[in-house]
């Protein structure tokens, strides 16, 4: 009889606690529920598209795509062409690169911006920038025909420039193969219709600084040098052999004295 007893109190014990937790909720929907609604998770084609330069992946000339997608990015100071630091990362994958592939003759870098100010000026440091990254590879042995330089400012943008994270996006440097063993590669324009700046080896771009600073220092003034005193001869005429000027005729010469006729027969004046 004890046995049954316990084994009844056993199996009213969970019917219990489920009925003192049933109730619990219930009082609890007076004051109101708090809880969040569950969330959906986006579909996978609603979900934000990650950078174009994210993640790296190989490049070859049957994918079709001349861009190189290389993982990071390369940054610059605001408003100028100067790279900082931290990206060398990334310039040394896209060196590394080439040095792989030499059938990628010709290597297209491609400067864009965001649109915070006009499309001249962006357009204009795009392309310095990148001829900035075109410099570093030529620093670091890379023939500088292999280079193309573009840039193309605000004109391809990646996110709303409304935000700061699109702005941030629109801030690149894109790597595409142009030409492939000497000839455009698909058929497509080396320079894509941006502004191009030409890229020039290290020889030439150290000549033209040389060139560019003696333009602009002052010229060299020589000091004052005394030379003492100093004889010179000075050639002078005798009197009577200076001829009448060219074009004058001579002066008549002066009267006969002494009773001499004159020329022509005529007896001088005062003669008898």
């Amino acid at each position: 009889m004890d046995s049954k007893r316990k084994q009844a109190g056993r199996t009213a014990l969970p019917f219990a606690v489920a009925a003192a937790l049933a109730a619990a909720a219930h009082a609890g929907q007076g004051c109101g529920d708090n809880r969040l609604p569950p969330r959906e998770l986006p579909r996978a084609d609603e979900q934000r598209q990650l950078p174009r330069w994210y993640p790296e992946k190989s490049w070859s000339e049957k994918g079709g795509e001349t861009q190189v997608y290389i993982e990071g990015k390369i940054v610059f100071d605001t408003n100028k062409a100067i790279v900082r630091p931290g990206s060398e990362k990334t310039l040394e994958t896209l060196l590394q690169f080439l040095k792989e592939h030499p059938e990628v003759t010709r290597l297209r870098i491609e400067g864009h911006t965001d649109a915070q100010s006009s499309e001249e000026l962006n357009q204009e440091l795009s392309a310095r920038r990148a001829l900035a990254v075109a410099d570093w590879l030529v620093d670091h042995g890379v023939e500088n025909l292999r280079l193309i330089a573009v840039g193309f400012g605000e004109s391809r943008p990646l996110g709303p420039n409304e935000i700061a994270a699109g702005r941030s996006e629109n801030r690149r440097v894109e790597f595409h193969v142009a030409e492939v063993n000497g000839r455009p590669f698909m058929g497509q324009d080396p320079y894509m219709g941006g502004l191009a700046l030409e890229v020039l080896s290290l020889e030439e771009r150290k000549l033209r600084a040389e060139q560019a600073a003696q333009l602009k220092a002052p010229p060299v003034r020589k000091g004052f040098v005394a030379t003492g005193d100093e004889i010179r001869p000075v050639p002078v005429k005798p009197r009577g052999e200076a001829g009448a000027p060219e074009g004058e005729p001579p002066a008549p010469s002066a009267p006969a004295t002494g009773g001499a006729p004159a020329k022509g027969g005529a007896s001088p004046a005062g003669g008898s």
